[in-house]
C-alpha cells in the first residue's frame, strides 16, 4: 500500500465518482440498537458541517456517493444534506440507490433467496430470546442486520446450517453487528451498478473504506483507499491521526483539485 500523500494529480485525472463508507470514514462511528418489549430504539450520527462543506466543493470535480450497510432511511438523516445534484446514497450494501429523488433497486431477490433470508432471521430471533449479547435488528428492507455486543459464533452456526449453498455473507461490521445478505449483493457490485447507471466506466472510480464489507468495494474500484491499514487493504492509505479518515481523503483530493 501507498501513502495517501503519494497520491497525485495525475493519478485522479480520470476519475469521475468518489465512492465514501459511512460509519468510521465519514459519519462518527457507532449506530446504537436497542430492542426490547417491542420497542425499538436506534441511534444514528449525521455528518458534519465541515465534511459536507468539503464534499459539496468535490462535487464541482465528481459524483459523491456514500455507499453502507445502513438501511436508505437513516442514511438519508446521515447525509440528506449533500443531495441531490451529483450525489447519490447507497444502502444495504448496495441493494438500493437514492439518486435523482428516486430509489432503485439493483436486482429483484428471488422468492427462495427471500424465504431463506426470513428463515436465517426467524432463527436468530429465537436463539435472541436466550442469548442476551443480542440487542436487536437494524431496522432494514432485506438485508439483516443482528447488533450484538460481540461476536455471537451463535449466529454465524446458523447461517452456515440454514445456507446450505453458500450464497449468503456473514460480517462482523465496526465491532457491533453482523450484516448476513446475498453475497451478490455487495459494495462492489453496488459501485458497478451506480457507475454503469451514470454511464462511468468502473476503473473511473475512487473507492474509500474501513471494516470487511467495504472490501468488494474496494477490490473493482479505479482507485482504492483505506482508512483503517491494519484491517482493510487497498492501494493507498490514510496516514493523520484524524476522527475520520473520509476527512483526510476529502483534504488530499481538494488540494489535487486545486
Amino acid at each position: 500500500m501507498k501513502a495517501l500523500s503519494s497520491l497525485t494529480a495525475s493519478d485522479i485525472q480520470n476519475i469521475k465518482l468518489l465512492s465514501f463508507d459511512a460509519d468510521g470514514v465519514t459519519v462518527e462511528q457507532g449506530t446504537k440498537v436497542l430492542e426490547r418489549d417491542g420497542v425499538l430504539t436506534v441511534t444514528t450520527k449525521q455528518i458534519t458541517k465541515e465534511l459536507l462543506a468539503k464534499i459539496n466543493r468535490l462535487k464541482k470535480h465528481f459524483h459523491i456517493n456514500f455507499s453502507s450497510g445502513r438501511s436508505l432511511l437513516y442514511l438519508n438523516k446521515m447525509f440528506g444534506p449533500a443531495l441531490w445534484d451529483k450525489a447519490s446514497i447507497q444502502g444495504e450494501n448496495g441493494l438500493f440507490t437514492l439518486i435523482d429523488g428516486k430509489v432503485v433497486q439493483a436486482d429483484r431477490i428471488t422468492l427462495e433467496e427471500l424465504e431463506k433470508t426470513e428463515a436465517i432471521k426467524s432463527e436468530i430471533h429465537k436463539l435472541a430470546e436466550t442469548d442476551k449479547n443480542i440487542t436487536g435488528f437494524e431496522p432494514k428492507q432485506f438485508e439483516l442486520s443482528v447488533h450484538c455486543h460481540k461476536e455471537d459464533p451463535g449466529i454465524e452456526d446458523i447461517v452456515r446450517r440454514i445456507d446450505t449453498k453458500g450464497e449468503f455473507y456473514v460480517y462482523w461490521v465496526a465491532g457491533e453487528s453482523y450484516d448476513i445478505f446475498l453475497k451478490r449483493f455487495s459494495k462492489g457490485a453496488g459501485l458497478k451498478f451506480l457507475a454503469k447507471h451514470l454511464k462511468i466506466d468502473i476503473s473511473e472510480t475512487l473507492a474509500v473504506g474501513n471494516d470487511p464489507n467495504d472490501v468488494p468495494m474496494l477490490e473493482v474500484a479505479g482507485i482504492s483507499i483505506t482508512t483503517n491499514p491494519k484491517k482493510i487493504p487497498a492501494d493507498y492509505q490514510t496516514e493523520k491521526e484524524m476522527a475520520l479518515g473520509g476527512d483526510e481523503v476529502a483534504d488530499k483530493l481538494l488540494e489535487l483539485t486545486k
